[in-house]
Order: C-alpha cells, then sequence, then structure tokens
C-alpha cells in the first residue's frame, strides 16, 4: 500500500511539474497565428515590424518588434495624445481657432491646403483631419499648438516609451525630401517651399528612393511594440483622461483611408491611422474591437520595392489572422 501510494504521489507531481512548464511557454494556439502572420509578411518583399496584443486575455505576437522603424503619419498618434493631455491640463482647448495660411500649407494628403487663406478651424477640426485624412497642414498647426516635436517626445519618455520619437515637423520632412534633388531647398521658408511646388527632375524617383533607403530623415521613429504600448494606454484610459482617451478613439474611428487592416473585417470597430511613403512604407496601427476581444495590431514597414497594394494587402490579410484568431477561437489564455 505504501509503495502504491507513493507510485500515485509521483505521478501527481509530475503532472503538477508538467501543467507548471506547460503554462510557462507560449500556448500552440499564439504560435499558429505567430506563423500565419509570419507566412503572409514573408510572401512580400520588405522589412516588417510587428506587434499584437488582446488587452482581454494579455497573449502577444511580436515580429522584430523592438527594431526602430520610420513611422511616417503614425506619429500623428503621440502628437494626438499630447494634444489632448494638454487640453486636459488647461493649456488647450478644442475650440481653439487656427488660421489657414499660405505659411502653414503642406504638401502631401489632406485637405487644407487647397484651401483659401484665411479660414479660421477649430482645434478639434485640425486633429480630427490630422486623424482621419492624415493632413499634414493640420499636423504642422497641431505641433505649433502643443510647442513642437520636442514637447511630444519628452512626453512619449514620461510615458515610458523610448523608442517613440517626432524628428520633426511636415515642413522639415518635405523640405529635406525636395533637398534631395536641389539643395537650395534647405534654405526655404514654409511659404516659399509650398509655393515653390515638387522640383521637377528626371530622376526624381531613384532620388525618393535614395531618401527611404539612406533614413537620414524619418518622419517619425517607433518600434511596433512601444508603439502598441502607447495604443493600450490610450484603450486603458492611461495616455490621458478618460473622456480624452474617448474622445481620441472616436476621432480614429473616423479614419478614411481603411485599405489595410478594416479592409476584410466585417462589424468590427477600427480606430486606426496609417502612414504612408509608397512604395516602401505602408503601415497602419491600431485597435481591433470585436465581439469578443480589442486587441491591439502594429504593422510596420520598410525598405518595400514593387506593387503597393501587394504591401496593403498583405496587411489586411494579417489583420484578418489576428480577427479570426481572437474572435473564433475556444477558451482563453492568462
Amino acid at each position: 500500500m505504501k509503495r502504491l501510494l507513493g507510485s500515485v504521489c509521483l505521478l501527481m507531481s509530475l503532472v503538477v511539474s508538467a501543467s507548471a512548464q506547460q503554462s510557462a511557454t507560449p500556448r500552440p494556439q499564439i504560435e499558429l497565428l505567430k506563423r500565419n502572420l509570419e507566412r503572409i509578411a514573408d510572401g512580400v518583399k520588405a522589412d516588417w515590424g510587428i506587434y499584437v496584443k488582446s488587452l482581454d486575455t494579455g497573449e502577444e505576437v511580436a515580429i522584430n518588434a523592438d527594431a526602430v522603424m520610420d513611422t511616417m503619419s503614425v506619429i500623428k498618434i503621440p502628437l494626438l495624445v499630447e494634444t489632448f493631455r494638454q487640453i486636459d491640463a488647461g493649456k488647450l482647448k478644442l475650440t481653439d481657432r487656427i488660421e489657414l495660411t499660405t505659411a502653414r500649407k503642406r504638401f502631401g494628403t489632406g485637405v487644407l491646403r487647397t484651401l483659401d487663406d484665411g479660414m479660421q478651424i477649430t482645434l478639434k477640426d485640425a486633429l480630427t483631419l490630422m486623424i482621419i485624412q492624415s493632413d499634414n497642414t493640420a499636423t504642422d498647426m497641431a505641433f505649433e499648438q502643443v510647442g513642437g516635436p520636442a514637447r511630444v517626445t519628452q512626453t512619449m519618455r514620461d510615458l515610458g516609451l523610448t523608442t517613440i520619437t517626432a524628428t520633426g515637423t511636415s515642413f522639415e520632412w518635405f523640405r529635406a525630401l525636395g533637398a534631395i534633388s536641389d539643395p537650395a531647398w534647405l534654405k526655404l521658408t514654409p511659404a516659399e517651399l509650398f509655393t515653390r511646388g515638387y522640383p521637377q527632375v528626371p530622376n526624381r524617383a531613384a532620388d525618393v528612393e535614395r531618401f527611404h533607403f539612406e533614413g537620414k530623415t524619418p518622419y517619425g521613429l517607433s518600434s511596433a511594440r512601444d508603439l502598441g504600448r502607447l495604443l493600450e494606454k490610450i484603450a486603458r484610459n492611461e495616455a490621458a483622461s478618460a473622456s480624452a482617451c474617448g474622445q481620441m478613439l472616436q476621432i480614429m474611428r473616423a479614419q478614411q483611408m481603411n485599405t489595410r487592416i478594416p479592409k476584410y473585417l466585417a462589424n468590427t470597430g477600427t480606430p486606426h491611422k496609417t502612414g504612408d511613403f509608397p512604395p516602401h512604407i505602408a503601415n497602419d496601427v491600431g485597435l481591433l474591437e470585436t465581439p469578443r476581444a480589442r486587441v491591439v495590431v502594429v504593422f510596420f514597414t520598410a525598405h518595400h520595392r514593387g506593387i503597393y497594394t501587394n504591401l496593403e494587402d498583405a496587411i489586411a490579410r494579417m489583420s484578418e489572422q489576428v480577427w479570426d484568431y481572437f474572435n473564433y477561437r475556444v477558451g482563453s489564455a492568462k
């Protein structure tokens, strides 16, 4: 009998030990999701930084998630956070008005650059256009209101996000891009730069590619993991007040550039923000709000050559895989 009891105790000890070892390792399901994301990413020749985290279970997928990459317009989310934190502090109001002038107009995405001077828009208008249309004029208006890129970077450090850096304004980025073809651009004022327009030279495409691959003037910087942590702080009302975080998500839900994360998703709330530099960068970051889960998703890309829609579609397919996994799988991981 003693020998039998000893055998039973030994068996139970082995079962408990095996169970503890299993709980300390990633669940097989999440590893399958990771492999599926890697398979899709490998089908497109580009550098990737991918971070996925369930806000319900804590499960994570990290693929090159700590590499610091060019955010392009995704850096507008940290700027949005800083603006709302200053609103919380009483330094700014959403109703503050900003006059549209030629000196404030910027190239690239957005509608404000096409409108007549003299228009008065609210800070809320500027923030909304900055996110849902990635309006570069509105972006630099917001930078002007909060005290510049350095102020945004410092707030990211205060939040413990060591890789998120607002490297400069839209004006500074476009001026550096133009200087690749014509160094005289570095001497231009904002009004002069906007009035002159892009330099038209035969090797323009080669200049743009060189500008990206040299990487001397990123629009913004972050690792996929840190940007994901910022999104988590917004979702958990830790980036600013609960009211401010709610308003940020509401703006992000109105995003009009929807050819990546939400492309194949139905009945899913998707507050998100894109960042583009075709054909090399097609970033997208945000939250998947499924009927069963909330999931942070960050897709950073770089050094892509080829068909831009293929790069976008890879992100859409990966987002679909994440949605399927967290919305339909049975059980949970703690």
